[in-house]
């Protein structure tokens, strides 16, 4: 029994234990749908807001060590990575998304980050509303977006 509770004492914690959330502590992150993969683990932010896998060194003099939950590795010879901020789909709202209009072709479409007030939706993320993900979305001529169910990009 003194031996399992020593080997527990000495366990190395789970990554997440140690730092703070970056994506809740800066504007580094990007916004991105619900199906966002799991990293989960310790990066550094340099000044020039670069973040990197920590590793089990410190991280370099002027960067700041956080925890990502979300994010993947894009460059591996640097050990970059892209840290995100998974938001729920608008179709998953009531009434927010519209069929897809028979014969549509407009190639204008995007995936992107919408803002909604009271059933109503802009393109992104500065907003006193719902900040929701928009899988197939077309901005309108008054500046709103319509999303359309059943397609992702």
């Amino acid at each position: 029994m003194g031996l399992v509770a020593l080997g527990l004492t000495f366990a190395p914690q789970a990554a997440n234990a140690e730092y703070r959330d970056l994506c809740d502590s800066s504007k580094v992150c990007e916004y991105t749908g619900p199906g966002a993969p799991v990293l989960d683990a310790d990066v550094c932010l340099d000044p020039a807001g670069q973040v990197s896998l920590k590793g089990s060194t410190p991280c370099t003099v002027g960067s700041v060590p956080f925890h990502v939950r979300y994010g993947e590795l894009y460059d591996p010879v640097a050990n970059l990575v892209v840290a995100y901020i998974p938001l729920e789909s608008a179709c998953s709202v009531p009434g927010l998304c519209e069929e897809m209009p028979d014969g549509y072709t407009d190639n204008s479409s995007t995936a992107q980050n919408i803002c909604c007030i009271n059933g109503v939706c802009w393109p992104g993320s500065d907003c006193g509303g719902t900040l929701l993900w928009c899988d197939d979305g077309v901005c309108n001529e008054d500046g709103t977006v319509t999303c359309f169910e059943g397609m992702e990009l």
